[in-house]
């Protein structure tokens, strides 16, 4: 078996802990998803060991689980074998979280969604659009820390540069107190 089909190999794990972690800032990571098979359909890839970049174009369909996202372009570049960056591109980049047992779906689209992996850092950039349920988040740029589970948001100077949220109250399945 050659390097160069090694390399491959490596970028699709790369792209699985993508999938996984790409979903976290929305709602919890799918645990039984992170064993399950990553399908990647692209035009076309280009990878090369030597600077560690692996490049799918062309309609980009990449799914793992209940989590798919679809980009023109998702490049990822890796270190020692080791993710550094991911980046997604489009327009737009769309991805789909279908829910778990009680869980809610998560939509979100964005120009850019680029993961830093070693410092745990999700950026979404350019036309941000996030929706879990009935909640909605709009914006020019969301910062996301999965370590601190912190989230920074901004607009930007072309629409009204602010940011947008709607919040829909949670119901509630508790039964009304009766009482004597």
């Amino acid at each position: 078996m050659s390097s160069a089909y090694r390399f491959p190999h490596a970028a699709r794990l790369t792209v699985c802990v993508s999938l996984c972690l790409f979903s976290v800032p929305v709602s919890h990571a799918i645990d039984s998803d992170t064993d399950e098979p990553i399908r990647i359909n692209a035009r076309s890839v280009e990878a090369n060991e030597k600077t560690g970049v692996a490049i799918y174009q062309g309609k980009v369909h990449a799914e793992q689980g209940r989590l798919s996202i679809k980009a023109d372009r998702i490049e990822i570049r890796t270190s020692k074998g080791q993710p550094e960056l991911i980046t997604a591109t489009g327009k737009p980049v769309k991805l789909h979280q279908y829910p778990d047992k009680g869980g809610e779906e998560i939509q979100g689209e964005a120009t850019r969604i680029d993961y830093h992996v070693s410092g745990k850092k999700l950026e979404m950039i350019g036309e941000v659009a996030l929706r879990r349920g009935e909640d909605l988040f709009t914006g020019s740029v969301l910062h996301y820390d999965l370590d601190t589970k912190s989230l920074r948001a901004a607009g930007d100077d072309t629409v009204d540069g602010r940011i947008h949220a709607v919040i829909q109250p949670r119901k509630t399945n508790a039964a009304p107190a009766t009482g004597p």
